[in-house]
């Protein structure tokens, strides 16, 4: 599965160099020089997080995992923090379309997360039932909802407004193949930040996430798009994510010339001098690194996965400074299914039985090293 959908990644990129539409990006107009990344390496703390639930399977629905164990997640979560450093929840997919019950869900999930000390950032999805794709006002309506639910919690630190709405193949994980997905995290933006003014939580940030990258072309039109945005948007937006997998979805293969952590310094660095510009959103707009992983794979890599992390999330930490990232997640906490082909089900640093993969050491100790502290410390 990994193979081919690398193969669709990279038939994107050739059908897209054969009709370039002319839009603003200068001389650079799908953000592809080979000069970003080279800029002088400026470290920075992270506040590091991750995420505790199941990965979404790519595609129109969720396939089998083996299922979570509460108990044992809060308790590797207790393990992988160390002591005087931050580790934020990530919860994904609060679909729009599951309404009630699903805000029911996340309020229990994040009811467990407060219990344990944990502060929580929630992914609060497009994903709209069929008879209200398309009508931004109910949507608006819902994510204002949302934000009067859980705004209430000082707790939930952070909300990502739709995800990856330039990914347009993905229904289960990305908010892209739906109508008015664009329009969606544009307005879901505005009223979140609106709604939490009003409710006094002004602390309480709002963002949206990208997929680096998938089909140059349509990247570039997504991003022009929200430079063509009414200042609201720029004046509510309290961070652009990055959902970076190297190795994973691209690059689906690494040159031998280059690494992972290389290819995303890459990745962030384009995102900061190209995309972004081109938006309108300025330097004080920090970087998250919403996402990012590394699978062990159908045939147990877990040393090669350890590697990898370490590579990355040091990269990640070494140009901080340089390119405003304050925020970086890994995805995720546990195998979907240990020994699956399936992209994404093993990112996890915990095998589907709890036990532990090399690189869940190897990120405690990141976090002690290159960690900030909790909200308040110091």
């Amino acid at each position: 599965m990994l193979r081919g959908f690398g193969r669709l990644l990279q038939a994107g990129l050739a059908l897209s160099a054969l009709a370039m539409p002319s839009h603003a990006f200068g001389d650079d107009p799908y953000c592809l020089s080979p000069s970003y990344g080279n800029e002088p390496a400026r470290p920075a703390p992270l506040r590091f997080g991750i995420d505790p639930e199941l990965a979404g399977s790519v595609g129109t629905g969720q396939s089998a995992a083996v299922p979570l164990d509460e108990s044992k997640d809060m308790a590797a979560l207790h393990a992988l923090t160390p002591p005087g450093k931050q580790m934020v929840l990530r919860v994904n997919r609060l679909f729009w379309s599951d309404g009630e019950a699903g805000i029911r869900r996340f309020q229990d999930i994040v009811a467990r997360h407060d219990a344990a000390g944990f502060d929580s950032e929630l992914q609060v999805r497009y994903h709209p039932a069929a008879g209200d794709e398309g009508d931004i006002p109910k949507w608006a309506a819902y994510v204002r909802h949302v934000v009067d639910v859980f705004g209430t919690d000082p707790h939930v630190v952070a909300m990502t407004i739709t995800n990856e709405v330039n990914l347009d193949v993905s229904q289960n994980t990305s908010d892209g193949a739906y109508e008015g997905a664009t329009d969606a995290l544009i307005q879901g933006v505005i009223a979140a930040r609106e709604e939490a003014d009003r409710i006094g939580r002004t602390d309480l940030q709002f963002g949206f996430t990208f997929a680096y990258r998938w089909n140059p072309s349509s990247d570039a039109r997504f991003w022009t798009a929200l430079g063509a945005t009414p200042a609201a948007f720029r004046r509510a937006l309290g961070f652009v994510g990055v959902d970076d997998y190297p190795g994973t979805f691209w690059p689906p293969v690494i040159p031998p010339t280059s690494s992972p952590g290389r290819e995303l310094v890459v990745a962030l660095a384009t995102v900061r001098r190209c995309f972004m510009p081109e938006a309108g959103i300025g330097p004080s707009v920090p970087i998250w690194v919403t996402e990012n992983g590394y699978q062990s794979g159908p045939l147990g890599d877990d040393a090669g996965q350890a590697v990898a992390l370490d590579d990355m999330v040091r990269s990640a930490a070494s140009v901080a400074g340089t390119y405003g990232v304050t925020d970086y997640r890994w995805f995720n906490l546990r195998d979907n299914r240990t020994g699956s082909p399936g992209i994404f089900d093993t990112t996890g640093l915990l095998r589907d039985d709890y036990s532990q993969k090399p690189a869940f050491r190897r990120f405690r100790e990141l976090v002690a090293s290159l960690g900030s502290p909790p909200r308040g410390a110091g």
